[in-house]
């Protein structure tokens, strides 16, 4: 749950100078000193314990930072994206089902000393491009294994910022890495309640010989809350803000003259706490037609005993469409049984949605021209892809 908390400063203030101008009357001048003393002790101790603080360059990753996270499972969960606000107190029920870790390493440590600057460090983001970006690399370029994805940071001074400049991905096992060419600020200090920021990005991933990968978006960046934060991890509350960044995205696909784009829309919470190099809780929510799901939840953790540290991986294909090719454009989607409720989107070359039906799994294009088509799944937190050829 949340909760604003403790009373407003100002009443806490009035009552304390209250009760001590009443102590001057009927005590001694150096017994109302004593309680003075004490008094401005409490006063301090009551603003240190929920006071609104500054997030610098300096509460900031750096190189050879190592991270251990805990997981937690999105479905049911009570944290909502609506507790926001100014003295807010956010405790949850939170229970971990699995452990990451995060290791900072530079470019040079990679092996892409040649291709990015040397001082630039981050950390391995997945094993693989995920979802639909996956699926349409394995049909449209045989024959190229994309691994081992990482995101380079660095910090500049003027204006202070904290932002994501390369990018780097083993092709075919040899290390390649890019440049953005319009850097994605991920904050600009200090961050303090109320303040807010937004950029353009642009990363081209170039796969040599055979195409590439464009991701191009907007992020709009807004610390939306200040309070204190009890986690696992922090046990007794801890000062933090609420960093809210929006994220609008297109992921393109482009081999031979065909280029695919896909909107990969997202909202990112961050709890930062001063003193420390990663999120108190991190919360990801995709947006499907203006709606946020949480996707994932994880926090600032140690290692904990019956926990496994997992390295990244991505969901199994578990749906899948037949006849397909189907010269008809009667589709059928194999769908787990489990997934009692679900809505499928249809999209088309151009990443236009063309049809989309609620719990239904035939697919009727019949009324559309011949050519590729992708259908995404969407059940709970669950998102699968699946090609169509009519």
């Amino acid at each position: 749950m949340h909760q604003k908390a403790g009373l407003p400063a100002k009443l806490v203030f009035e009552a304390i100078i209250g009760t001590f101008a009443f102590s001057i009357i009927r005590t001694s001048e150096k017994k109302a000193m004593k309680r003075l003393l004490t008094i401005l002790a409490a006063i301090f101790f009551y603003h240190c314990g929920y006071a609104q603080i500054t997030i610098t360059a300096a509460d900031m990753p750096v190189a050879h930072d190592t991270f251990i996270y805990s997981n937690m499972t999105p479905t049911g969960t009570a944290i909502s994206p609506a507790d926001s606000g100014a003295n807010t107190s956010w405790s949850y029920a939170i229970t971990p089902s699995s452990q990451g870790m995060d290791i900072y390493k530079t470019t040079a440590e990679l092996n892409l000393s040649f291709t990015l600057p040397s001082d630039l460090y981050g950390y391995k983001v997945a094993d693989s491009f995920p979802g639909i970006i996956n699926t349409v690399l394995k049909l449209a370029i045989p024959g190229i294994t994309i691994t081992d994805l990482y995101t380079f940071f660095e910090k500049i001074d003027i204006p202070s910022a904290y932002v994501a400049s390369a990018f780097a991905a083993s092709i075919n096992t040899i290390p390649l890495g890019t440049n953005y060419t319009d850097p994605d600020v991920w904050y600009k200090f200090p961050l303090t309640y109320g303040s807010s920021d937004s950029n353009h990005y642009s990363l081209p991933i170039n796969i040599p010989g055979t195409g590439g990968i464009t991701e191009t978006g907007y992020r709009k960046t807004t610390v939306d809350g200040w309070g204190t934060i009890t986690t696992p991890y922090y046990t007794t509350p801890v000062n933090c803000i609420r960093v809210r960044s929006e994220i609008h995205e297109t992921d393109s696909i482009s081999f031979g003259a065909t280029t695919i784009g896909f909107p990969n829309n997202s909202v990112q919470y961050k709890w930062l706490v001063n003193g420390d190099h990663f999120p108190a809780l991190w919360v990801i929510s995709q947006v499907f037609g203006g709606t946020e799901t949480i996707t994932s939840i994880k926090y600032r953790d140690s290692l904990r005993s019956g926990l496994a540290v997992h390295s990244i991986s991505n969901a199994k294909e578990i749906v899948s469409a037949f006849p397909n090719p189907a010269g008809n454009g009667i589709f059928a989607l194999n769908i787990p049984s489990s997934w009692t409720s679900y809505h499928v989107d249809v999209f088309d070359i151009k990443s236009a949605i063309v049809a989309s039906q609620d719990n239904e799994r035939i697919i009727n294009l019949q009324a559309f021209p011949a050519g590729n088509y992708y259908v995404r799944v969407l059940s709970g937190t669950n998102v699968a892809y699946v090609p169509l050829v009519k």
